[in-house]
């Protein structure tokens, strides 16, 4: 279950706004730092304090939630190969065992 934005601490929102609809990019943790304007070391930090996590955990679990309300609400024409790509996942294997892993169930 995701944290109401409003609910979370000023960075965390920051983060989670960022990530809202670009899960699909080549995120970095400098790559992100950067675009928020801070340190890499601050961005960690800061995300561990407010949200218990780093931030690469945060993201992944972000792309997971999203796959798995994808994959839930089916499109025409979707497969779980796009559902996993479109959400930033390039390696299928490594996406399907942390699938799994998080929800106790294949995509």
């Amino acid at each position: 279950m995701q944290t109401s934005p409003a609910a979370l601490p000023p960075a965390s929102q920051r983060v989670q706004g960022l990530l809202s609809g670009r899960l699909h990019e080549p995120w970095s943790v400098f790559r992100l730092a950067w675009t928020l304007g801070l340190s890499s070391r601050t961005l960690h930090r800061l995300v561990r304090r407010e949200l218990g996590q780093s931030p690469m955990q945060l993201l992944r679990r972000a792309r997971l939630s999203e796959a798995r309300s994808r994959l839930e609400t089916p499109r025409p024409g979707g497969t779980v190969t796009r559902v996993a790509m479109d959400c930033g996942f390039a390696h299928l294997g490594r996406f399907s065992q942390e699938y799994a892993r998080q929800f106790g169930e294949s995509p």
